[in-house]
């Protein structure tokens, strides 16, 4: 009896091992790979993946606490993407779902907040966020008035997020090509929240039309 409970217990503590060890080797991540840089993920269909990243600087590349980032003396990285004009000395890491910033801009992933002023930025719920001059959906302006900026509410939330080309997304929206003048590569868009001001009703980054039924 005691040697098939011994059993027991060696088999339950192998297969705790065992299952730890798995979690541990399938973490994604920075690693360090034949003198290079690398982020590790994990596919469902694929399995392991590898992926360079591009440009770092083998000896002041730095994991920061929030391990999707990392900086280097020229640049900062969120996962494989370096964050396009940002400042690797005055990055700071705001939230666990993609926001950051450095002194002059704020990004979502590895996007830039379009026209977002770092020192008066706010979070709402996701996928809004505010400063003194404006409200964003993801990363783009919603040209808001002052006025609108303080009335606006968000009705629905969504965590849903798409990234675009630029030339992609200007294609069709081509109310939108204002955003070519700029230097950015692309953008980040919600088309499920929903949100308002006192005369105005946006769906994602979309202003809508909402009639009100007859009496």
């Amino acid at each position: 009896m005691k040697q098939s409970c011994s059993n027991n217990i060696i088999t339950k503590l192998t297969f705790i091992l065992l299952s730890l060890s798995l979690l541990t080797s399938c973490q994604e991540g920075y690693k360090k790979e034949n003198d290079q840089w690398v982020w590790i993920s994990y596919d469902e269909a694929v399995g392991k993946r590898v992926a360079n990243v591009k440009s770092a600087d083998l000896k002041t590349f730095k994991v920061l606490k929030n391990k999707n980032y990392a900086v280097d003396k020229n640049y900062v990285y969120y996962r494989t993407q370096k964050i396009k004009n940002s400042n690797p000395k005055t990055f700071s890491v705001l939230t666990d779902n993609g926001y950051s910033k450095d002194d002059k801009k704020v990004f979502l992933d590895w996007h830039e907040i379009v026209n977002a002023n770092p020192k008066s930025f706010e979070l709402l719920s996701f996928p809004y966020s505010k400063d003194d001059n404006d409200v964003f959906c993801g990363t783009l302006p919603l040209h808001l008035s002052k006025d609108e900026i303080n009335e606006f509410r968000v009705i629905n939330m969504s965590t849903a997020r798409s990234t675009i080309l630029l030339s992609h997304f200007i294609e069709q929206n081509p109310g939108f090509n204002w955003l070519d003048t700029l230097n950015i590569d692309g953008v980040i868009v919600n088309e499920i929240a929903t949100a308002k001001t006192e005369k105005r009703n946006f769906k994602g980054y979309r202003e809508i039309i909402i009639h009100n039924e007859k009496q």
